[in-house]
């Protein structure tokens, strides 16, 4: 499948195996080019995509406007760009917005304005870091999987098609405790990443405590040297779950197909997910940057 010009569709599952296809040639170590995430915030981001050259570009809306995305190794950029603004013209636009990921040197001409977008940084890690948490900066998670071990019963198992539904389990028992926290697009996306049966390389994992399921984490090693981390839950009141399930999952991760990061994702601006996810001691964040011109 190859598109000249910019003849965008609604995303769709016939469009995956080209995205995987595409993807595994591509050296970003951002979130967003990856047919099984893709697929999982499709009926909520209502993704359109059109295939260009070797690669492919993304329109989504960002607060109600749309905004493009392509991966930073994309061909002939400078083209790509004017071939955008035509199609936004023709879609009564009056502005161009690209979500500039990752890279720098791409070619914007000086009519562009830029606007950093902290709250959608993706969160990059050593894989080694997090399989192991050796060091002074992993002594308390140590401490926490520790007493995880001691006080419970407890067992990682491999996601399968026959344990989903506990993570369903934790989700609805997760949403309880946080009243609602867990957005209706988020219950749909779970659901939809449980329902995939094509290998798109998605893998996840369910840890019990007593025989009960009080965590999963569910995954895309969507290019050789990368893992990114999609849904995540753990019960509060188990302590040490969270980082027993981050450190599990990344082992039975690497042990089915090594790879050298672990991308898990943004923090939307939330202070105790950025917390959160700084205590795991990135390596790197990912920047995202909002170019925008006038038309």
């Amino acid at each position: 499948m190859k598109e000249d010009g910019c003849l965008f569709h609604l995303l769709t599952e016939n469009d995956l195996p080209e995205i995987w296809a595409r993807q595994q040639r591509l050296h970003a170590l951002s979130s967003e080019f990856d047919a099984f995430r893709l697929y999982a915030w499709q009926q909520w981001d209502r993704m359109e995509i059109s295939f260009w050259r070797a690669q492919f570009v993304l329109r989504f809306h960002l607060k109600g406007e749309p905004c493009y995305v392509a991966p930073y190794e994309t061909e002939d950029f400078p083209e790509l760009l004017m071939q955008l603004m035509d199609h936004e013209r023709a879609q009564g636009g009056r502005q161009l917005l690209f979500m500039k990921v990752e890279n720098d040197t791409l070619p914007f001409p000086e009519t562009f304005t830029a606007s950093p977008r902290r709250e959608y940084y993706d969160y990059l890690y050593d894989a080694q870091a997090l399989i192991h948490m050796q060091g002074r900066s992993y002594a308390a998670k140590r401490n926490q999987i520790s007493q995880f071990k001691r006080k419970y019963s407890w067992r990682f198992e491999p996601l399968t098609p026959e344990n989903g539904d506990a993570c369903l389990q934790v989700l609805n028992a997760w949403d309880h405790v946080h009243q609602g926290a867990s957005v209706d697009a988020e219950r749909v996306a779970i659901k939809r990443m449980l329902s995939l049966r094509e290998d798109y390389g998605q893998c996840g994992g369910v840890l019990f405590a007593n025989e009960t399921p009080v965590a999963f984490s569910i995954g895309s090693h969507s290019r050789p040297a990368l893992l990114d981390i999609i849904a995540e839950k753990a019960l509060p009141e188990y302590i040490g779950a969270y980082s027993m399930i981050i450190q599990s999952f990344a082992a039975y991760a690497y042990e089915r197909a090594p790879f050298t990061y672990i991308n898990r994702e943004e923090d939307m601006g939330l202070e105790n997910l950025r917390n959160a996810k700084l205590q795991l001691k990135p390596i790197r964040l990912i920047e995202r940057t909002l170019m925008s011109t006038p038309l």
